[in-house]
């Protein structure tokens, strides 16, 4: 049998074929076989593939160019598959996980134990060169594909293990070294077995410390991880999480697994110009990869949050996007928020931000088969509040969206700029915006929305120089920048507004005084980003010198202008004001703008 072996192709080939095949595995050599007898016999394979006959696609689950085995004969008689060397060229490997989770590689009963090894198998030397694989996930509807330009591997029962890979995934730069304790370590049940792993990918680097005790029946590993990039969204491809775009980032945590469910704890880092803490959980085995993830910031940047909204982070002004524009373009990946479930939460006490002082952020979001929610994101300014809602349906193509915003008693003063006389306004606003659209990025979401919106203000007070100048009632501006400012009451202010299509047109637009009333109307366009106001100024009091122009505002949000129609004052002639206006019953107005 040795001898017709040794010498013969076609005996090879059936032997070999016919002991590795079974009821599912399906083994075919297409090209001639070489076997070259001694101490460490070398068979060399030629012209491989390996079916799954269960799968009817893809036809193969590998092909392969070329196999060269050297084994050890002698380690045979002490029950050890000793391979010297074992040299691959040319794999390509076809993996595919249907919708029901099964995946075309297992050839095994599922019920079996997934850690048993019956029979050890050492290899000296191990060579890959020229390798691609393709993988598609059903249930995740992704492909994910790579290559191997060069995989080199060492180890022995007393040597250690050391792998070093270069290659690609995602047609980004993989490169590995690795180092692991010998065989005999790995079967022992007394000690850890030690592993060091590092990993480049694209701008991302990995590196992994410590020990695995019983690696070969249950692992229970203790881990050091970190991990560095330009990008944590990079990480998708890796870990199976969906993240937003960020800036420069280093973390450090400890890794553990406790049954089927990864925790990454203990951590700290550093994601732009915010600090992080928490703890994550991840079970890899459902159907869609769940994750938990209860972070922490002392210090968070704002800006550094401003993937989420479609934003870049890494660029220097958030306040515009690449073309001049206000509102971010970027497109949303919503195939990768269809590929996992799980919950998020992030607090933080102390926040960054240019424009407006916030304090005490809680965003909580969560991943349903496809549909993102905030539910919700909250922050303060002062004593008021924002509570922003959200639902995204991802399984939608493109997906619809569903946006609330409720304003409660924020305070106006703050949300103004450093304009002296502006910034004496007192008093809170309390509003909502409800909208519905749908689109792939917040641009196309706004442009296609529809819904209300409304602010409305009461028992507060504004600077009578701004009041005033509004009306451009000359006189009593003049008194007021002579003698000095002083606050006058606001009966209410209201902005009720409808938005149809990406076009919000005012309803209500209204500044009640016990000076003045001033009504107005206009429009803002969400899908080019420009806007129209016009307000007319009707004083309560007697003026010798009151305008009564229609002030005018109007260009993009970016780059407002300011105009006074001429047409509206000579209209208003004379500029005696007998200060008589409607009275304003607010109450009434206000609930009709909530209705």
């Amino acid at each position: 049998m040795l001898l017709i072996f040794a010498y013969s192709d076609n005996a090879r080939i059936w032997f070999i074929e016919n002991s590795v095949n079974t009821q599912k595995l399906k083994l075919d050599i297409k090209g001639e076989t070489i076997f070259e007898y001694g101490r460490q016999p070398e068979l060399t394979l030629n012209n491989i593939s390996i079916k799954n006959t269960v799968w009817p696609s893809p036809e193969n689950l590998a092909q392969i160019n070329k196999l060269s085995l050297q084994f050890s004969i002698s380690r045979l008689f002490h029950g050890e598959i000793f391979i010297n060397d074992l040299s691959i060229s040319k794999p390509e490997l076809f993996l595919l996980k249907n919708k029901k989770g099964d995946a075309n590689w297992s050839f095994s009963d599922p019920k079996a134990d997934a850690y048993a090894l019956e029979l050890p198998v050492i290899f000296e030397n191990l060579h890959i060169v020229s390798g691609i694989f393709h993988y598609y996930d059903e249930i995740r509807d992704m492909n994910f594909e790579g290559d191997i330009d060069s995989l080199k591997g060492s180890g022995g029962w007393q040597l250690p293990i050391t792998i070093e890979s270069k290659g690609s995934y995602q047609h980004k730069t993989l490169n590995i070294q690795a180092a692991a304790g010998s065989y005999a370590e790995l079967r022992s049940e007394n000690n850890p077995y030690p592993v060091k792993l590092n990993m480049v990918f694209g701008q991302t680097e990995i590196a992994i410390r410590g020990t695995v005790t019983h690696p070969l029946q249950a692992p229970d590993p203790k881990l050091k991880l970190s991990f560095a990039g330009d990008d944590i969204a990079e990480l998708f491809p890796l870990i199976g999480i969906p993240l937003p775009p960020s800036p420069a980032y280093k973390i450090t945590g400890d890794l553990s697994r406790q049954d089927r469910t990864w925790r990454f704890d203990k951590f700290n880092g550093e994601i732009g110009h915010s600090d992080l803490q928490g703890t994550v959980l991840i079970n890899p085995t459902l159907e869609l990869l769940y994750f938990d993830m209860d972070l922490f910031a002392k210090t968070l940047d704002l800006a550094d949050l401003s993937g989420f909204i479609g934003g870049e982070p890494n660029l220097t002004d958030q306040s515009v996007t690449e073309d001049n524009a206000l509102i971010p373009e970027r497109h949303f990946n919503f195939k990768q928020i269809r590929a996992a479930n799980g919950k998020a939460r992030l607090r933080a006490t102390n926040i960054l931000n240019k424009e407006i002082p916030l304090s005490n952020f809680d965003g909580q979001i969560s991943l349903n088969n496809g549909v993102l929610t905030f539910e919700p994101v909250t922050f303060g300014i002062d004593d008021g509040r924002i509570n922003l809602w959200m639902s995204a349906y991802g399984s939608q193509n493109p997906p619809d969206v569903d946006i609330q915003i409720n304003v409660i008693d924020m305070p106006l003063s703050k949300l103004i700029g450093e304009v002296k006389d502006i910034q004496n306004t007192l008093g809170k606003i309390n509003g909502k915006l409800k909208i519905k659209g749908s689109g792939n990025s917040l641009k196309e979401i706004l442009s296609s929305a529809n819904g209300e919106a409304y602010l409305v203000q009461y028992d507060g007070k504004i600077s009578a120089l701004i009041v005033e100048l509004i009306g451009l009632d000359i006189f009593h501006a003049l008194g007021y920048y002579i003698s000095g400012d002083i606050q006058i009451p606001i009966l209410c202010a209201i902005v009720d507004v409808d938005i149809n299509n990406g076009i919000g047109k005012s309803k209500t637009l209204l500044l009640n005084t016990k000076d003045s009333v001033v009504h107005g109307n206009g429009y803002l366009s969400f899908k080019n980003e420009t806007f129209e106001v016009a307000m007319t100024p009707y004083p309560r009091d007697f003026s010798p010198l009151t305008l009564r122009s229609t002030l005018n505002v109007s260009g993009t949000i970016l780059k407002p202008k300011f105009s006074i129609d001429p047409l509206s004052t000579l209209m208003l002639l004379p500029p005696i004001d007998i200060g008589e206006v409607e009275n304003i019953d607010c109450q009434k107005m206000i609930r009709r703008a909530k209705d």
